[in-house]
């Protein structure tokens, strides 16, 4: 049986053809190929150049390359806009309720932030534009450091700002313009996209200072005083309403603020009849309300249960109708007990009713 084994393992090698012993490898031998184009005599060969032909530099020619992010002119306000094909640094200002009348409330922005900065300018009024022309603005650069730190004086330049205003007056571009620039390093010097880089950053700084008065105005707008006039009265049909002078357009889109404020839960509304359809209840005041101590809303004197809020007009006044769930008017007594703390709740929410 030992044999037997042995001679069926050498037949089995001798017969895959596997060897034994390394045999040395041989290099097949590089064969060259010639592929240059062969062209019959009675052809014209195309020309061909080098594979890897690189022309000589001109020296003359070198231009410095800018690595930088290029300029963006940034839309900081909420009235301006960019036009999507501008390549200059100019930026669009629309009217709204924070500039009123726009070139005015544009001129007096710039002169402001221009006195800000301490930047000098003079003005020059054209037929259909205004153009204002900057001193020097200068940019410094900090070196040392601690103790020793001082500031060098690194660049200045002067700028061209224009207001072009459209013919209706609702929107005017403002355009920022480099006239004049200087380094005082001897080795730098300025590239066509630092001049717009330069231009877009000068244009972005009076962009915030029209968002940031934007922002003033809001806020002052947001703390005025409001004085309601909503006083008792009776609706066209004679029933018991409270009586608002604004119109009903803007009544109605006021009443949800105030239904929020004084915990009546709109179920439906009827656009078409002016009606509100609504549900009180009794509110509860949280533990974190408790805790941090915020003003407790005004509650009305209404049961817990479904009613009506239909609006109308009588004598160029709006009129505010509660009314129950079937549609009947409520007693004259609980609607004239509904408008002390319903002024309240308009004079926290600020409403303008």
């Amino acid at each position: 049986m030992h044999y037997s084994a042995t001679s069926c393992i050498l037949a089995s090698l001798l017969l895959s053809g596997c060897s034994l012993f390394s045999s040395p490898e041989v290099e097949a031998p590089v064969q060259s190929t010639d592929r240059t184009l062969k062209v019959p005599a009675h052809l014209t060969a195309p020309p061909q150049p080098a594979q890897y032909d690189i022309p000589a530099l001109d020296q003359s020619r070198v231009e410095q390359i800018d690595t930088r992010a290029p300029g963006l002119v940034l839309t900081l306000s909420s009235s301006s806009r960019v036009d999507e094909e501008e390549t200059r640094a100019r930026v669009w200002f629309d009217r709204n309720d924070f500039s009123g009348d726009l070139v005015p409330f544009l001129q007096q922005t710039l002169t402001t932030h221009l006195q800000d900065n301490g930047i000098g300018f003079t003005v020059e009024e054209g037929e259909d534009q205004l153009v204002w022309l900057t001193d020097w603005v200068s940019r410094y650069q900090e070196k040392g450091y601690w103790f020793w730190k001082s500031n060098e004086l690194r660049e200045q330049a002067r700028y061209r700002i224009t207001i072009e205003p459209r013919p209706h007056g609702r929107s005017a571009a403002v355009l920022v313009e480099m006239v004049e620039h200087q380094y005082f390093q001897s080795d730098a010097t300025l590239v066509a996209t630092a001049v717009k880089r330069e231009e877009a950053s000068f244009l972005n700084d009076f962009i915030a200072a029209v968002g940031a008065d934007e922002f003033r105005q809001a806020q002052a707008l947001r703390n005025r005083t409001i004085e309601s006039n909503l006083q008792s009265g009776v609706d066209a049909e004679g029933q018991p309403a409270l009586l608002s002078d604004q119109s009903l357009e803007v009544v109605w889109t006021q009443l949800e603020d105030l239904f929020t404020a004084v915990n009546l839960s709109v179920l439906d509304l009827n656009r078409s009849v002016s009606t509100y359809y609504v549900r009180f209840d009794t509110p509860s005041r949280g533990f974190f309300s408790r805790l941090f101590g915020r003003n407790k809303m005004p509650v009305l004197p209404l049961q817990n249960d479904e009613y009506q809020v239909v609006l109308g007009r009588v004598e160029q006044m709006t009129s505010i109708s509660f009314r129950d769930k079937a549609g009947n008017p409520l007693a004259a007594d609980v609607v004239a007990a509904l408008e002390a703390p319903l002024l309240d709740a308009i004079e926290q929410a600020r409403l303008e009713l």
